[in-house]
């Protein structure tokens, strides 16, 4: 706030000497000019009091001079004298209104005090202006006084002021002129930098940092920052990397650097980002953010194990942390252990975090969506609904609440919030499917054609509208009609490998073994990866008991494309059952059986193994709770006999 002790006001605005014609003895304008040199020396020895005296002697000799009581002023701000400053400043301006020196004085003051204010609280003076109203103004008026060669410091203190209050476009005016009279001042650039981003124009932000980096190297790291601010990653890499080597020892940089190489993408930059991160975590090894982004970059190069490693050993450090409640459910995720992302996240849902509301809502989004594939849509229901609690802007709350509401067949609600949501957004296809899921809970079944029939009409190269089709009339078992969709459809997307594939399921699904088999082939030569189609190619194939080896092949490429999908896992276990693989079997079906408690076929699969072993109990409840499940392509009354025949063998009425 203060200017250095000693330094008062201007060379050129002090009062003059005065001439031989009015330096005679008893001079009163000579004497106030003594007083004024005595003041300045005795401040300069520290003699503050003395110099308080001097001061006022010269006001009093001089009294139509505003430059002394401003003099008098300074010193009282460079001691602290907050009140005594203000009032003689004041005194000052009474003299002469345009004063600059004694504006920037209490412009100073104000601006000191803005920043421990909260809000706008009225300025002690008592004017009913708030600290920081009352420094803007009076530094505006003292840029004003062009005898001032201070205008540097005057002009950052108004940026600073003009950013406090949201007033961007004030502070990018004041800082661009600084940057004009001084150019490549590095307080100046980078606060026009931050004005230029808060303002929205990021891409001028960018472009004056990019031209201070040349003279200004330790810019690297807002450049860095602005880049960030545009999800430019690589460019914002770049910058942070640069930022980095200048300053090799800055953890923070660091860490930077690895976000957005993680955020860029591929397993080069995810490499990169795990080696910086592992040095970061091992110099600061309690630091949580440094952890959690070393969980996602392990996740992303797949090395779960290690993910999951990092993740627990954040909660280690913090129990109650967000963050690394999140990089367990995304690694468990990962692995689709819904049953285990419960299990740890329930105790961290049901403590409330004040004042940490968004990161709350996102612990009970994965909370919801693992009740809903464990089948327990009754609990995710109030989870969304928490979630949507905390954090009311988010929309996509509301659309998974819907999704929940559907999945807990509480159809009448879900159907009214999905409308409410796509009177936003009419042609959002998951929002349709949803609400013609709800209209077929009501058994409205074709006003949900009528949903969305013409999302699948609309023209262009986009297939989704017509699968979503499909899917909804498969999902009421209306498999001839979902097939007469998908090969109209093949004319206008005849390389679409998704309008194929769904085609090959419905065939199948009609007892087309042949015609479905044949579809199959058709996608994986086109497609080799395509791991639904040598899933489904291969499990066809096991029901037949046809070509058992080449089916298990198609599985296992199927299970090596992604590792954990409970129905790839399913196929595979069921295979290996058929060729009296029991063990094998049991291997993938126990953890298809985890992951999909409520799918009918599967668990009706661990039923089989759990016989074949001898474990006529465990095999009863596997059973039940393929009764239980969503009866999808079982026979009931084939589960029941199987369950009456174990129940015979144990004794058990």
């Amino acid at each position: 706030m203060a200017s250095q002790p000693g330094k008062g006001l201007p060379p050129q605005i002090r009062p003059q000497a005065p001439t031989p014609s009015t330096a005679a003895a008893g001079d009163p304008v000579a004497d106030a000019y003594y007083q004024f040199v005595l003041g300045r020396r005795l401040e300069d020895e520290g003699e503050v009091d003395g110099a308080i005296k001097a001061f006022r002697r010269a006001m009093e000799l001089d009294p139509s001079s505003a430059d002394l009581p401003t003099e008098l002023a300074g010193l009282f701000m460079r001691q602290n004298r907050e009140i005594e400053a203000i009032d003689t400043a004041l005194s000052a301006l009474k003299i002469d209104p345009a004063n600059g020196e004694a504006h920037r004085i209490l412009g100073s003051i104000y601006a000191e005090r803005a920043e421990h204010d909260q809000g706008n609280a009225p300025a002690a003076s008592g004017s009913g202006a708030s600290n920081a109203q009352q420094a803007v103004e009076h530094l505006e008026k003292s840029l004003a006084d062009s005898r001032l060669d201070m205008a540097a410091g005057v002009r950052l203190m108004l940026g600073r002021l003009h950013m406090r209050a949201n007033a961007y476009d004030k502070a990018i005016v004041v800082l661009r002129q600084l940057l004009t009279d001084e150019p490549g001042l590095p307080q100046a650039v980078a606060l026009l930098a931050q004005a230029y981003s808060a303002a929205g124009r990021s891409s001028d932000a960018i472009a004056l940092l990019k031209d201070a980096v040349d003279e200004q190297p330790s810019f690297y790291g807002v450049l860095g920052e602005a880049y960030e601010r545009e999800k430019r990653w690589p460019e914002a890499a770049n910058a942070y990397s640069k930022a980095s080597e200048l300053n090799p020892r800055d953890t923070d940089l660091k860490t930077r650097l690895a976000s957005s190489l993680l955020s860029a993408g591929g397993e080069s930059n995810a490499t990169r980002a795990r080696d910086l991160l592992v040095s970061v975590t091992t110099a600061n090894p309690t630091s949580g953010w440094p952890l959690y982004l070393l969980a996602r970059a392990q996740r992303e190069l797949e090395d779960l194990d290690g993910s999951e490693r990092t993740a627990r050993r954040l909660l280690t450090i913090d129990p109650s942390s967000t963050w690394g409640a999140h990089a367990l459910a995304q690694v468990l995720e990962e692995r689709r252990e819904y049953a285990r992302i419960v299990e740890a996240l329930e105790p961290i849902a049901a403590k409330p975090r004040p004042g940490r509301e968004s990161d709350m809502a996102l612990i009970l989004t994965h909370l919801g969506f693992a009740y809903l594939e464990l089948g327990r849509s009754d609990q995710a229901v109030p989870a969304f609904e928490q979630a949507l609690a905390l954090d009311p802007g988010d929309v996509s709350q509301k659309t998974y609440l819907a999704q929940a509401l559907v999945s807990a067949k509480k159809f009448d609600r879900a159907l009214d919030a999905v409308r409410a949501l796509r009177a936003a957004n009419h042609s959002d296809l998951s929002l349709a499917r949803l609400e013609a899921d709800a209209l077929r809970g009501l058994g409205k079944f074709d006003e949900g054609v009528a949903v969305l029939k013409p999302l699948a009409d609309t023209p262009g190269d986009d297939s989704r509208g017509v699968q979503v089709l499909s899917e909804y009339y498969a999902s009421d078992h209306r498999y001839a009609e979902a097939a007469t969709v998908l090969r109209a459809a093949q004319t206008r997307f005849p390389d679409d490998m998704g309008v194929l594939f769904q085609l090959g399921a419905m065939l199948e699904r009609q007892k087309q073994y042949d015609a479905a088999e044949k579809v199959f082939r058709q996608v994986i030569t086109r497609n080799p990866a395509h791991a639904p189609a040598l899933n489904y190619l291969g499990y066809t194939l096991v029901e037949r008991n046809d070509r058992m080896q080449e089916a298990v092949a198609f599985i296992k490429r199927a299970v090596d494309i992604d590792p954990h999908n409970g129905a790839y896992l399913d196929s595979l276990g069921w295979a290996f059952l058929k060729l009296n693989q029991v063990d094998l079997a049991e291997v993938n079906l126990r953890r298809a059986a985890e992951q999909l408690p409520k799918d009918s076929v599967v668990q009706d699969h661990w039923g089989e193994v759990l016989l074949k072993q001898g474990k006529l109990a465990d095999a009863i409840e596997a059973w039940r709770r393929s009764l239980a499940g969503d009866g999808e392509l079982i026979d009931r009354a084939k589960i029941e006999r199987k369950i009456r025949d174990a129940q015979a063998q144990t004794g058990r009425k």
